[in-house]
């Protein structure tokens, strides 16, 4: 049976909860990491092994978790506060359209016009190496 060695925040698919990480008894004897979320990951590459040994932490609590922060930014909301704020344009709150943001548009994917270009390449080199008829070589 494997040994508990320690926890480790996971790393796979930016997963970011706590797992635990073992080491194999037997031959193979590398660790390996247990997440609830991801499953067992039993990658023995040198640089996961170091990474695994040199980040173990001894219990859950000392794994830090930092909450996921959201990099989008979102548009302040304008409030009803005429009082606040210095207005240029006499007190008159502009208000604002929404942007326009075009349907679905279908568009071609990538390999279709990777092909469409190549199929007339062909075409183009064929007519352009064709001899006239009544021509010979």
């Amino acid at each position: 049976m494997a040994d508990t060695k320690g926890f480790i925040k996971c790393t796979d698919n930016g997963c970011g909860e706590i797992v635990e990480v073992r080491q194999a008894s037997g031959k193979r004897s590398s660790l390996y990491t247990v997440c609830p979320s991801c499953g067992t990951n039993q990658a023995n590459g040198v640089n996961r092994q170091t990474y695994l040994a040199d980040n173990l932490k001894a219990s859950r609590d000392d794994v830090e978790i930092k909450p996921v922060i959201d990099t989008e930014e979102t548009p302040a909301i304008p409030s009803d506060n005429k009082a606040s704020g210095n207005i240029d344009n006499g007190g008159v709150i502009p208000e604002k359209k929404p942007e326009q943001i075009p349907k679905d548009i279908p568009s071609a994917p990538p390999a279709l016009l990777t092909i469409a270009a190549l199929f007339i390449a062909i075409l183009s080199a064929f007519f352009a190496t064709r001899k006239p008829k009544g021509q010979t070589a």
